[in-house]
């Protein structure tokens, strides 16, 4: 039987790194996805469909709790350590204050891309389909719109994490876990999410 060529690109290479660190095999994926069971394997490993529809990359971001832009051709590739050196805020231990440093600077981090202003969050408990010790690339400054995945944060602590929704200017919503949830403006902040890694 022959097959394409199936040297991994990187929206295939990181369906495979999202899926091992989150311990979800391919088979389930494709299921959740309403597809039949091989399809993400046939995706992967022989190239069929060239590219995810723009419904199911969307689903798949989701479920891999990966930005929707990461299952894209032409995005960036997954973070990895540069020189650029920025503040990582642990959960629970230091509080994740948008305008200013930590009482504690714990360590830094290099993520790729990165620039002035972003965050590098460190998760301390299953978030969804995230585990603790991934880290989680944010950036405070930038207006978060629907479809961002993003960081909630509520004074100085992580409220919840997942997938902006529109809604009233007072109000932000996100869905986490399948869920709907939201918050006042007026006490929480989202934070966009740009990239995860595990540490």
């Amino acid at each position: 039987m022959a097959t394409r060529n199936t040297a991994p690109d990187p929206v295939r290479a990181r369906i495979l790194e999202a899926a091992r660190d989150r311990r979800l095999g391919l088979k389930a994926l494709s299921l959740r996805l309403g597809r039949n069971p091989s399809y993400l394997q046939q995706f992967i490993a022989r190239g069929t469909p060239r590219r995810l529809p723009e419904d199911l990359r969307q689903a798949l971001a989701g479920l891999l709790g990966l930005p929707e832009a990461a299952l894209r051709a032409d995005a960036t590739p997954l973070p990895a350590p540069t020189g650029l050196r920025l503040p990582l805020y642990r959960e629970g231990e230091d509080r994740l204050l948008p305008a200013a440093p930590p009482a504690r600077r714990l360590a830094a981090e290099g993520f790729v891309p990165a620039e002035p202003g972003m965050v590098a969050v460190m998760l301390a408990e299953p978030r969804g389909l995230l585990q603790p010790r991934h880290l989680l690339l944010c950036d405070p400054g930038q207006p978060a719109r629907a479809g961002d995945v993003v960081l909630v944060v509520e004074a100085g602590a992580i409220l919840g994490l997942g997938v902006m929704q529109p809604g009233p200017r007072e109000r932000i919503g996100w869905i986490e876990e399948g869920a709907a949830r939201e918050a006042s403006r007026e006490t929480a902040r989202p934070w966009r999410v740009v990239a995860a890694r595990l540490a």
